[in-house]
């Protein structure tokens, strides 16, 4: 799938080709599946998902994360300014730092 933010135009495009159902549909197909690997990896590390319990997150446990990010801006483009972005962002990079060294150290 592009990565290319999706335009006014593309949807109608979609819509009059008919195909915006079956977009829909792989596009949450394609997040959820980002979303289960993200929370796998941050599980994995017991002090990587002790740390969704506490500020900014404050999960209520670290399987209550659903692995989900917010993104950088919201629908009118302005930024999201919340800690909660860049602290996950942060995790989930310290977590696919740490598998890479796994992976390294196996091979």
């Amino acid at each position: 799938m592009s990565t290319e933010p999706i335009t006014e135009q593309d949807i109608a495009d979609l819509r009059k080709q008919g195909d915006l159902k079956e977009f829909l549909k792989q596009t949450r197909a394609a997040a959820r599946a980002e979303n289960q690997r993200r929370r796998a990896l941050v599980l994995r590390h017991p002090d990587l998902a002790e740390q969704l319990t506490e500020a900014p997150h404050r999960f209520s446990t670290p399987a209550a994360w659903s692995g989900y990010i917010p993104p950088a801006t919201d629908c009118t483009g302005a930024l999201n300014t919340t800690p909660v972005r860049p602290a996950l962002l942060a995790l989930v990079a310290e977590a696919e730092r740490r598998a890479a060294n796994e992976r390294t150290a196996a091979a």
